[in-house]
């Protein structure tokens, strides 16, 4: 059985930015929850309208968050793809034996 890559893509990125966005949303609003984990994050995907920096204004908060969801989604996307391909690639293999 081999899966369809698109819709493996679209099914894994989906939930993956729309729950990052949360938490990015949350730890931008409480000062306490999530700072570690977007410490993390944005210290692999650097951007100028992080989470914790001390003085943003509200629209560059939206920003900082699009930017998050953006790289969620890319990261996602990418390594749901290279999964799903190295799945059908092993399918394939095996269906010729």
């Amino acid at each position: 059985m081999r899966l369809n890559l698109k819709a493996l893509v679209i099914s894994t990125a989906a939930p993956a930015v729309l729950v990052l966005g949360i938490l990015s949303v949350w730890s931008r609003i409480s000062v306490t929850f999530g700072t570690y984990f977007m410490q993390a994050y944005n210290s692999i995907h650097p951007h100028p309208f992080t989470a914790l920096h001390p003085a943003l204004t509200w629209y560059e908060h939206i920003y900082g968050t699009l930017f998050d969801m953006l790289y969620a989604g890319i990261d996602v996307a990418f390594l749901a793809g290279i999964v799903g391909f190295l799945y059908n690639w092993i399918a394939k293999r095996s269906e010729g034996e």
